[in-house]
């Protein structure tokens, strides 16, 4: 709180030459009033003797005018302020020298003089250096003990007695006394003086270090009286006289503009309340903080309040603001700037209308594989460029890159089905159009799903339409833009339902394992299972695996199913096959996504420590496309994996674009060979030789070739005329569970015979 005078201005600390000044006068008018008390009294006292007939010219009168002469020149000096050293040293001395000359020439009232000369010494206290005040204090002890001395023939009787020592005793104390009743306060008085002098002194110093400070920085300080006018400024610019709201605007609402408002109204501090200076024509944005000021009967006298110059901070900000929602590459928002849009969206109070886009470049992967990834950078720029055009063109368009081949378009208007369809075909154009890249025409395509918010759709429906629309026109192959409507939004709320429960379902232990027996062609005994998911679900009913895996490989889902199938399956066989006592392999599907995520390998082989499954008993079945997606970093997780004592399938060989030299180098141990080929078999001898090459790349790669997806008898045959080492598929047992299968099972001869147990 401010000290402040009538007026609500700050009172100003003295300066130490006030202080000394204010000393020397009061010094000064003590020694005048000294002098010309001690004069009055002198001349009353020798004017009433005078009267009386007591007072007679003689060598005492020469005395008593120099002494009046000593007190007249004291009391003159002290009225001229001029000498006072000399002041004092007049006072000091006039009385002792008419009371020893008193006591010397001829002794008359000596008891009087003597008693008066004990209190000298409190003159010598007031206006004497100390040194010289007990210097004299101490000579008049000697005196008083010497004068009234037994040896100077002085006796001092009191009733009859003999009371001189005493006396002599009684005027030395009274002496001291005296003196240090005038030398203690003067001594506490000129300490409490220097102190207060150096606290004045350094608060100065303060006050003109903050004064440099301040006029060396960007700050403003400024005090406004109750009417709002600005009294008293400070800093760069002239604002005296200028009403506050003139100078200081535009308050920032999120730094608390209400605050500040009510803080004005009911005439409280604010601090850090952030706006806009404006002082010459130049606009600079400030943080303001104030003091309210009252007067000393209580009533407002105005603020007292000082602002920040925070312009470069605020368009460092900014800067920073816009590299972090910025995308590098095409100059697009990124993903952060998209999750803040959505947040804001989202926050806003009653029906949005709001249209999403959401696209994905088809095969860009490959495309950064085949011409390198500065023609993926090239493509990006290029697409960035095209997307801020069509802003220019659209204002309340936004365009937000959020991966590597992934944008989102968000429009904030509600379109119809027509007016959205429209737009992404006009985004699917501007995607088409081919790009130059050094000597080479790059042709691009995406995948658009779009969806807008309406009465029973809020922005998150709307947002799950659009991604599970992209996913759609990803099923047609690429290069379509899916609008949800009709059977395709059933379709798509299927999905997006199935999506939103998947999690759950695993969580909560709905994902059931089945498993179907694989056999050896030659010993036709059963040698292992492959453990398949199923689930129920409580509104659509039993879901295919085809259906609900590719949604879960959309997501992180596949890793959690992956896990809960490897934990589940490793326990069930493992139960099975204590109860049985048969040992067979456990075959378990891997997502490609599973397997080149971080720390797959070694939470594979936790879960086989955590269960006790033997890892020579475990196959980690992976697809031909997902390894072919890396190979380099499939080929490594294969080598640890095997490294570490499991086994590895290559499944659904043939679906994909292998070629026998990249075959050779997948550190694999069995590949399993897609029914596509055995269908295809029935009514083409070509491919009856094909399976017989497969067949024979077993002994070639030193690998097992496992036939799958056998359903009939003639497929059989070729199984057993190729030379397959095993075989699994409907005709020889259907998926189910472990408890139905006979650890003794064979591959029955004929159509009419039956597998124990399958």
């Amino acid at each position: 709180m401010f000290n402040t005078n009538e007026e609500g201005r700050p009172f100003s600390a003295p300066s130490p030459a006030s202080l000394t000044g204010r000393f020397a006068r009061g010094r000064r008018l003590v020694m005048m009033c000294s002098a010309v008390a001690t004069l009055v009294a002198m001349l009353v006292v020798m004017g009433g003797m005078m009267v009386t007939g007591q007072y007679g010219l003689d060598s005492g009168t020469l005395v008593d005018a120099a002494t009046i002469l000593m007190l007249g020149a004291a009391a003159f000096l002290a009225l001229k302020d001029r000498a006072p050293n000399l002041q004092g040293l007049l006072i000091c001395v006039s009385i002792p020298i008419n009371l020893m000359a008193m006591l010397l020439i001829d002794g008359n009232g000596a008891w009087l003089a003597l008693l008066l000369l004990s209190l000298t010494p409190v003159m010598w206290g007031l206006f004497a250096p100390l040194p010289a005040c007990l210097a004299y204090t101490a000579s008049l002890v000697v005196f008083f003990n010497f004068y009234l001395s037994p040896d100077h023939g002085m006796e001092v009787l009191f009733n009859g007695a003999d009371q001189t020592g005493l006396s002599a005793v009684t005027l030395s104390v009274m002496a001291v006394a005296g003196m240090l009743a005038a030398v203690l306060p003067r001594q506490l008085v000129g300490a409490a003086y220097r102190a207060l002098n150096k606290a004045v002194v350094q608060e100065n110093m303060q006050r003109e270090r903050l004064a440099q400070y301040a006029q060396m920085s960007s700050d403003w300080h400024m005090e406004v009286n109750e009417k709002g006018i600005i009294i008293d400024f400070f800093g760069t610019g002239e604002a005296v006289g200028s009403y506050w709201r003139d100078v200081l605007h535009d308050w920032e609402a999120e730094t608390g503009a209400m605050a500040f408002t009510t803080a004005i109204q009911t005439r409280e501090a604010f601090s850090n309340v952030r706006g806009t200076m404006q002082l010459g024509g130049v606009a600079r944005k400030v943080e303001c903080s104030g003091t309210p000021l009252f007067r000393e009967d209580g009533s407002f006298a105005g603020y007292r309040s000082i602002a920040h110059d925070i312009t470069e901070r605020v368009e460092a900000d900014a800067q920073l603001q816009r590299l972090a929602t910025t995308d590098r590459l095409t100059g697009l928002e990124n993903r952060h700037a998209f999750n803040e849009a959505i947040e804001t969206l989202q926050a806003r109070p009653g029906h949005l209308r709001v249209s999403v886009f959401y696209v994905d470049l088809d095969k860009f992967k490959e495309l950064n594989d085949r011409h390198g990834h500065g023609c993926g950078d090239t493509v990006l720029t290029e697409l960035g460029e095209r997307f801020a055009r069509l802003i220019d063109e659209i204002p309340t368009l936004r365009v937000f890159r959020l991966g590597g081949d992934e944008f989102c378009c968000l429009l904030e208007i509600s379109c119809g089905p027509l007016q959205t369809r429209e737009l992404a075909g006009k985004i699917k154009r501007l995607i088409n159009v081919p790009i130059e890249f050094e000597d080479r025409v790059i042709d691009l395509t995406a995948s658009i799903g779009a969806a807008c918010t309406d009465i029973k759709t809020d922005l998150d429906a709307a947002l799950e339409q659009a991604d599970a629309a992209v996913y759609e026109a990803k099923s047609y192959g690429g290069g379509h833009a899916i609008v949800p409507e009709g059977d395709v939004r059933e379709r798509l709320e299927r999905r997006i339902n199935i999506q939103r429960d998947f999690t759950a379902a695993i969580a909560n232990g709905e994902i059931r394992l089945q498993y179907q027996p694989i056999f050896g062609v030659k010993s036709r005994d059963l040698v292992g299972v492959e453990a398949l998911a199923r689930w129920t679900h409580p509104k659509f009913g039993a879901i295919g695996p085809s259906e609900f895996i590719h949604i879960a490989e959309a997501s992180r889902d596949i890793i959690a199913l992956g896990q809960h199938i490897l934990r589940q399956s490793c326990l069930e066989t493992l139960d099975w096959m204590n109860e049985t006592s048969t040992s067979v392999r456990l075959n378990v599907n891997v997502s490609p996504n599973e397997m080149l995520a971080y720390g797959f390998v070694d939470s594979l082989f936790d879960t086989l420590a955590d269960t006790g499954f033997p890892a020579h008993l475990l196959e980690v079945e992976i697809t031909e496309r997902g390894v072919l997606q890396n190979i380099e970093a499939s080929r490594d997780v294969i080598r640890e994996i095997r490294h570490r004592g499991a086994t590895v399938a290559l499944d659904d060989f043939g679906t994909g674009h292998s070629s026998l030299s990249r075959l050779e180098s997948l550190p694999v141990d069995r590949i399993k060979v897609d029914r596509s080929f055995f269908v295809r078999a029935q009514q083409s001898d070509r491919a009856r030789q094909i399976l017989g090459i497969l067949a024979g790349m077993s002994r070639i790669l030193n690998v097992d070739v496992i036939a799958e997806g056998i359903e009939n008898e003639e497929q059989m045959r070729f199984v057993e005329f190729a030379g397959f080492a095993k075989v699994q598929g409907y005709l020889l047992g259907r998926p189910g569970p472990l408890s139905a299968l006979h650890p003794a099972g064979k591959i029955p001869r004929s159509e009419g015979d039956k597998l124990a147990g399958v």
